[in-house]
C-alpha cells in the first residue's frame, strides 16, 4: 500500500542521505517536484533556486537528496524526473491539481495571495484552523480554507457552513471558479503574505496538513 503523499515527502527529508544538514522543509520538496515535473526540459539549479527561494548551497543539497531518493537524474543540462519521480509528480498533481497566484486583497490576508486546490479531501478539514496555523509557520500572514459544494465556497464552522460569496466580495472566488473545473468535496486554500513566495509557501504548507 502506497504511503500518504505527505509521508512520502517526509521520507525524503528523513532519509539516510549523508550530506549537509537539512535547512529546508516539506514545502521546498513539494515545490521542487512541481517545478521539475512541470518543466518542458531539464531544470537548472539556478532556476530551481528561484522557484523555491532557497540558496544555492541548499538547492545543491535538495537536488542530492532527490537524486538519492531515485526521483531525479542530474546532468549538465539540469534536473529531470526519473520514472519513479514522474509517478510521484503525477500523484502530487492529482492531489493538488491547481496552485496559482490570485488577486484576493479583499480577504485582507496580505499584499499577495496564492491559492491551491486539494482534490476531494473535504472530510479532512475541520474549521480551517490547522491550515491557517501551518501557513503562518511557513511565513504567510494567514490562510482561509473553504470547501466547494454545489457551486458554493463554504467556510466550515461548528454545525454549519458559511457561503463566502454571500458574505462578501466576489473575488477571488470568481477567478478560482473560472480557472479550474472544481468538483464537490474539493478544498480551496487561499494564503496571503507580503511576498508572493511566502504566500505560495503558506498555501502549500496548509495543503500538506490534509494530505
Amino acid at each position: 500500500m502506497e504511503k500518504p503523499l505527505r509521508k512520502q515527502i517526509q521520507a525524503i527529508l528523513t532519509s539516510d542521505y549523508r550530506g549537509p544538514r537539512v535547512s529546508y522543509g516539506e514545502v521546498d520538496v513539494l515545490k521542487a517536484l512541481f517545478a521539475i515535473g512541470n518543466s518542458e526540459s531539464s531544470l537548472g539549479r539556478f532556476k530551481l533556486g528561484q522557484t523555491t527561494g532557497l540558496g544555492q548551497g541548499e538547492v545543491r543539497t535538495l537536488i542530492a537528496r532527490l537524486k538519492d531518493a531515485g526521483l531525479i537524474t542530474v546532468d549538465s543540462r539540469g534536473c529531470a524526473l526519473t520514472e519513479k519521480g514522474r509517478r510521484r509528480f503525477e500523484s502530487i498533481s492529482r492531489a493538488i491539481p491547481k496552485s496559482s497566484f490570485v488577486q484576493a486583497k479583499e480577504l485582507d490576508l496580505g499584499r499577495y495571495s496564492w491559492y491551491v486546490i486539494v482534490r476531494d479531501l473535504e472530510a479532512k478539514v475541520r474549521k480551517g484552523l490547522e491550515q491557517r496555523d501551518a501557513s503562518i509557520r511557513a511565513g504567510a500572514t494567514g490562510a482561509l480554507t473553504v470547501v466547494y459544494s454545489e457551486g458554493r465556497f463554504l467556510i466550515p464552522t461548528d454545525g454549519a457552513t458559511e457561503d463566502c460569496e454571500a458574505m462578501g466580495p466576489s473575488e477571488p472566488w470568481t477567478t478560482i471558479r473560472s480557472s479550474f473545473a472544481l468538483k464537490n468535496g474539493d478544498v480551496v486554500i487561499v494564503s496571503g503574505a507580503d511576498s508572493l513566495l511566502l504566500a505560495e509557501d503558506g498555501a502549500l504548507a496548509a495543503a500538506l496538513t490534509i494530505l
